[in-house]
């Protein structure tokens, strides 16, 4: 984990100011170091911070390091030896030393132990071509070349979108970095996008390459793109996941082999370190296994590059019914770790506002990661976490009505949809609403994502709390409901991505592989780690587990509504048997819980009459009527909403937004 940022222009201008602008703005993602380099169209120079270089500049690039790989020989920005290419790197490669044996081979010469000169030697065999080299990494990263002699930058984002990186064009130049607050810095204007926040209160993040920031956007995963004259002239896929059945495994038995056997090399992979590592444990299957593996691992003497051998793991609670801490324990001892134990603070909503700088949006589950990799940092640099099981092997309880009732689709004529079954849903939303019983209206969800039926976007947006093809809605949520109605709605972001072949769950799968783990979870897992200096590895998104897993067919992962049975299968006997039946709890709060404790405080503080009328974006009769009524665990869409409007609050004091 670290920070990369730059600018490139036309014509030569002074870019030092802005580049150190903007490497200092994301200083935390990189604490062990900082590189500067400029290039104008006379010469180019590496120079440190506090040199007096205002000469003008073609291309600026900024980089702030956590040293993981090669901390003695590692620094970027990283020259070749002819000082041709430039190259930053945010993230590792984890098969840079299959892949330098190969380079050395063919007679390149290496002086850094580091995996970004690898990227130097790929980049400068095929120069032009750069999905050629690309596709072969195996790792998590955003990366920034530049070619002193063709004057073009070339950005590049991980297969799965690990790591991020954001770009906008202000005025003449064009700017990239790993978080929005560098663009900021730079001054770019801190402008609402309304389209983003649209989707963002519906389905809680924002989808596809737009943010709640005007002008900023983000690079796709598995893209590439060439700069030149400080314009964005080209982006092209170099990657595509596999489609199920592709090249799967003859068998649900081999396929359980082969997937034990993938995930124990992505562990074993990822555990290549030059700095202690640790684990973020749940107590939940997906934690467990990672902890297990590399248990194994270490136990076992594998050709590891690791700083030590000590397994250590971590545990955060949220004070609540469904805390893990004690499972978490029964692993941790099981395999002997070194465990760490804390809990959240009883209010910490209190801290949200530092949390919203961190994330860059008002995110409602951010705030137990944030936490957790600020009680890790004094023991360990890299944090391993389970994301992205759920997505690889149907762990979600939206899992079981696409397995279920996603077969409606199949027998469900589009005109059945549009003639009968859609204007039902809203003639349910209308009776419903009239009669202002709040604690009734999950019961018309429900209902309604049923009749979603033959419309696979409509139904998979609604399972994640789209309510936006209910038109009364925009009245209830929005000060201006006619500003917002002129926006697309949140299901057109997902219609596309729906082939409409084959099963409905291996549909989703990809679909939410490709959108909300990208955008949302991803999103929360590298800037909560990278706030407080730690860098998280994610071993599920290992490019060979996460193929052979798309290949497999969706009926193979689950059994009716029973979620992730082929990992389970996979599993064995590895961890005690109270771990591996155990019921899933996700890492996040309960809204209803949260509302009894300082939610509700919140929502009547924050979101007044004044602030909702003076911004003109929420409805304020929304926020008196669920203040007014009798709390209510049915409520958890109202208090979830409530909990969103507050944080886009926060979110536009903490960036001084402009609405």
């Amino acid at each position: 984990m670290c920070g990369i940022c730059g600018a490139v222009t036309s014509t030569d201008v002074p870019l030092r100011q802005t580049v150190v602008a903007m490497n200092e703005a994301q200083a935390h993602r990189g604490p062990d170091g900082e590189g500067y380099y400029l290039d104008g169209m006379a010469s180019g120079v590496v120079y440190a911070k506090s040199d007096a270089l205002d000469q003008p500049t073609t291309c600026a690039l900024g980089h702030r390091r956590l040293a993981i790989i090669d901390p003695a020989g590692g620094a970027q920005p990283m020259l070749s030896e002819d000082g041709r290419v430039v190259a930053l790197l945010n993230g590792e490669i984890y098969n840079f030393r299959e892949l330098r044996t190969e380079l050395e081979q063919e007679g390149c010469c290496f002086q850094t132990d580091s995996d970004t000169e690898v990227l130097i030697h790929l980049h400068r065999q095929n120069p032009d071509h750069p999905a050629r080299w690309l596709a072969r990494l195996n790792g998590i990263f955003a990366i920034a070349i530049w070619d002193r002699v063709q004057r073009r930058l070339l950005l590049a984002r991980d297969h799965y979108g690990v790591k991020p990186l954001h770009y906008a064009q202000h005025e003449a130049r064009f700017l990239f970095a790993s978080e929005i607050k560098a663009l900021l810095a730079a001054g770019v204007r801190s402008r609402l996008n309304r389209s983003a926040l649209h989707a963002f209160m519906n389905i809680r993040y924002v989808p596809g390459t737009q943010t709640l920031f005007e002008g900023v956007k983000r690079l796709p995963p598995a893209h590439f793109a060439w700069v030149k004259d400080g314009q964005m002239t080209e982006m092209q896929r170099f990657y595509t996941l596999p489609l199920a059945g592709a090249a799967a495994c003859d068998s649900r038995d081999a396929a359980c082999a082969a997937v034990a056997a993938a995930f124990d090399r992505a562990v074993e992979r990822q555990l290549v370190s030059d700095v202690p590592v640790g684990m973020a444990l749940s107590g939940g299957l997906d934690s467990s296994m990672i902890v297990a593996a590399a248990s194994r691992a270490y136990r076992e003497g594998a050709d590891l590059r690791t700083a030590d051998r000590i397994l250590r793991t971590f545990t955060l609670g949220f004070n609540e019914p469904t805390d893990e801490n004690e499972d978490a324990r029964i692993v941790a001892d099981h395999f002997g770790t070194e465990h760490h134990d804390t809990r959240l603070d009883a209010n910490p909503l209190t801290g949200a506002a530092d949390v919203i700088r961190a994330v860059e949006e008002p995110k409602i589950n951010m705030i137990q990661g944030y936490a957790l990799a600020r009680f890790v940092r004094p023991h360990v640099k890299v944090i391993f976490g389970g994301l992205g099981g759920d997505e690889l092997f149907a762990g979600y309880d939206i899992h079981r009505f696409c397995n279920t009732l996603g077969r409606l689709h199949n027998g469900t004529p589009r005109w059945l949809q549009r003639g009968l079954l859609g204007p039902s849903g809203r003639l349910l939303w209308q009776l419903q609403s009239r009669s202002g019983v709040l604690r009734t209206e999950h019961y018309r969800i429900g209902a309604q994502i049923a009749l979603a039926a033959g419309d696979r976007a409509q139904f998979y947006t609604r399972l994640r709390n789209a309510w936006d093809y209910d038109d009364g809605m925009y009245d209830r949520i929005y000060a201006d409901p006619d500003t917002f109605r002129a926006l697309p709605r949140t299901g057109s972001y997902f219609e596309p991505l729906f082939s409409g072949k084959g099963s409905y769950l291996d549909d989703v799968l990809r679909v939410e592989f490709q959108t909300k783990m990208v955008n949302d979870f991803l999103v929360n897992e590298d800037r909560v780690t990278s706030a407080h200096g730690v860098e998280g590895r994610v071993p599920f998104l290992d490019r060979d587990l996460v193929e052979l897993a798309f290949q497999l067919p969706g009926h193979w992962k689950m059994k009716g509504r029973e979620t992730k049975t082929l990992w389970k299968d996979s599993v064995g006997e590895v961890l005690p048997s109270r771990i591996r039946q155990k019921k899933k709890h996700g890492f996040t709060f309960s809204s209803y819980h949260q509302w009894e404790k300082d939610l509700r405080d919140a929502v009547g503080r924050e979101l007044t009459q004044e602030w909702c009328a003076g911004t003109g974006i929420f409805s304020h009769d929304f926020v008196a009527s669920l203040l007014e009524y009798p709390p209510h665990e049915n409520l958890r869409w109202h208090y979830f909403t409530a909990w969103m409007m507050v944080g886009v609050k926060q979110w536009m004091d903490v960036f001084d937004v402009e609405v």
